[in-house]
């Protein structure tokens, strides 16, 4: 039997992809000192460092969300293998994206990540990762933190995306068989 492979995602890849894409969005190479921290994940497991009230900080939590679409499977049989069939069972997860921004250009931020995943380019950077927005799209809403007696701007900007996910498995299946008819006995 051949070997079969699905298409999906881990969380962890789809953490990667959004931490990249990020990233790329503001104009900010993570390879750099500067600019390390920066984009954070909201449930880091080393703990997260502080920050400065001026700086500008980016925080990605990434949540799969029950929706509609996401419960029916379509089950396909290909039977073209000598010795077995190919079962595909396709289906859809949602993922909401949320992304949190601290600092002074934390709105501005928001606006641009907002612009730039409804933007051509950035729909088919997020295609070629079988990830595609729901362009039902938020607007980033201010939302000023008190936190040890200061005002600290931040910004909340959501958007979810659906996976096309496809589980391949193989079912063996009989060829032929030598079928003997004996009458009398």
């Amino acid at each position: 039997m051949a070997d079969v492979q699905d298409t999906v995602l881990t969380l962890k890849q789809i953490e990667d992809i959004f931490f990249a894409e990020t990233c790329k969005m503001l104009g900010l190479d993570p390879t750099l000192p500067e600019n390390q921290g920066k984009v954070r994940f909201a449930w880091p497991t080393d703990g997260s460092p502080g920050w400065s009230i001026d700086e500008d900080i980016v925080f990605l939590r990434i949540t799969p969300i029950d929706d509609k679409i996401a419960r029916p499977q379509d089950i396909l049989y290909d039977t073209n293998a000598s010795d077995y069939a190919l079962k595909e069972v396709a289906y859809t997860r949602v993922h909401k994206i949320d992304w949190t921004l601290y600092g002074p250009s934390s709105y501005d931020n928001a606006d641009l990540i907002r612009y730039n995943i409804l933007s051509s380019k950035y729909l088919n950077d997020f295609r070629a990762y079988n990830l595609f927005l729901i362009t039902d799209v938020t607007m980033p809403v201010r939302l000023p933190e008190l936190f040890n007696g200061q005002w600290w701007e931040r910004t909340d900007f959501q958007a979810s995306y659906n996976e096309l996910v496809i589980r391949r498995s193989q079912i063996p299946y009989f060829v032929n068989t030598d079928i003997k008819l004996i009458t009398s006995r």
